[in-house]
């Protein structure tokens, strides 16, 4: 019970000092990077030649 007591006191306290939004938003922040880096890599993969048109047009599609 103490410690679920401490957590939320921790959590309360990073609220209100804003860094719990900035934690969140670092971690959304992240998804999308490794979203570019995946879309980078098919269109790298695509432009080298490793890939077909139609595997190219498979994962754009899936993303």
């Amino acid at each position: 019970m103490m410690y679920l007591l401490l957590i939320l006191a921790i959590v309360f306290y990073l609220y209100q000092n804003g860094e719990l939004q900035k934690l969140f938003s670092n971690m959304q922040t992240n998804k999308n990077n490794t979203s570019n880096n995946i879309k980078a890599t098919i269109d790298y993969r695509y432009a080298s030649g490793q890939i077909s048109a139609e595997e190219y047009n498979k994962l754009k599609a899936l993303l």
